[in-house]
């Protein structure tokens, strides 16, 4: 019975590595976010925000971040209001989000999601653990 699990999951492996590489699927890419896409409501998990206005304003409430006062531990909510830039990057997988809010320090933000769902996020826990925080597109914008 295990012989048969294991092929099943080998063969799925195979399918899908055969699929991508003859282009019958196609690769995952984050969104092409740009400056347009992000005024408007982004929420976490727990109902915390970012607000995000098309002037480079942001106010943020609850979303976890690191205070000042404390630069090693995060924080439970990271509440104020300061700035945000878009940057491009690259391309689609280097474009981030700086938010700069008195008092809370995030690194950059992330892209993530999808064009109908799109998020923005990033890497918490040790580096390379591949846990992310993630904020998605709740209101506002295109």
């Amino acid at each position: 019975m295990a012989l048969w699990g294991t092929a099943a999951v080998a063969g799925t492996g195979l399918l899908g590595v055969l699929g991508l590489t003859a282009g019958l699927l196609p690769a995952y890419e984050p969104p092409a976010i740009g400056p347009r896409t992000m005024p408007g409501s982004w929420v976490d998990h727990t109902g915390g925000t970012l607000v995000f206005a098309p002037d480079g304003r942001v106010t943020a409430a609850g979303v976890g971040g690191r205070h000042h006062s404390d630069p090693g531990g995060p924080s439970p909510s990271c509440p104020g209001s300061g700035t945000w830039v878009y940057e491009p990057g690259r391309n689609v997988w280097t474009q981030k989000i700086r938010v700069d809010v008195p008092g809370c320090t995030w690194p950059a933000w992330s892209v993530g999601g999808t064009a109908g769902q799109p998020r923005i996020q990033q890497e918490v826990g040790d580096p390379g653990s591949g846990t992310l925080y993630k904020l998605r597109k709740a209101s506002g914008g295109p």
